[in-house]
């Protein structure tokens, strides 16, 4: 198998986890999205705001970020969507203009399915349309979940957080510390006074001292 037939087949296992499907779908998906994966080697926009848009997304590697920006270009994170996980969004079900800037990290590698695709396989596999529903519920109890987490207080809310995301945890190598500390709603310097506690006290390893470098 190529590598997008690799990452099809560990997507259609996640599928298969949230609601089991007839096999015809798996193989008519494999058909339908056997060329279509993306690498990101650097930071990119995928969706600016107004944007139409075309494609879900089954992050393979890496992550996708959703944020707004401010009239005067200050950037809030608004969702973190990593390894593992469909984005598929109310603009994609409904064709309707992005209210948000979608962005991929660097070294994301994405498979996509376009909205006409998607058509086709709810006309052909309608009970495609309850897992999709399953899908987005998943994903709203994560977004409930952070929240919960976003009302802890002090060094606790930093340290849930790369808990939560460990892959991150290596300061700038993925995520600003900017974006990160929108994200928090705290300030850059509280984010990484805080983290610095982390490393010092043992209750974060920093990604260096891993190995014992």
């Amino acid at each position: 198998m190529n590598s997008i037939d690799i990452i099809l087949e560990r997507m259609f296992g996640i599928l298969e986890s949230v609601k089991s499907q007839r096999p015809e779908l798996y193989q008519y998906l494999k058909q339908v999205m056997k060329y279509q994966g993306t690498f990101y080697p650097k930071a990119t926009v995928i969706y600016k705001p107004g944007d139409q848009v075309h494609s879900a997304f089954f992050i393979s590697e890496g992550f996708l970020t959703r944020s707004t920006k401010s009239e005067d270009g200050r950037q809030q994170l608004l969702s973190i969507f990593e390894e593992n996980e469909i984005k598929a969004g109310p603009d994609f079900m409904h064709q309707s203009p992005s209210e948000f800037l979608i962005e991929a990290t660097a070294g994301t590698f994405v498979a996509y399915i376009t909205h006409a695709q998607m058509k086709a396989v709810y006309s052909i596999f309608p009970e495609a349309h309850e897992l999709a529903s399953l899908i987005i519920s998943q994903h709203n109890r994560k977004e409930a979940q952070m929240r919960k987490i976003l009302l802890i207080k002090g060094i606790q809310l930093v340290e849930s957080f790369y808990k939560c995301y460990p892959k991150l945890i290596d300061p700038g190598s993925v995520l600003s510390d900017e974006k990160i500390s929108s994200f928090l709603k705290i300030s850059v310097s509280l984010l990484r006074e805080h983290r610095s506690a982390l490393f010092a006290t043992g209750r974060l390893i920093h990604p260096a001292n891993k190995h014992g470098k």
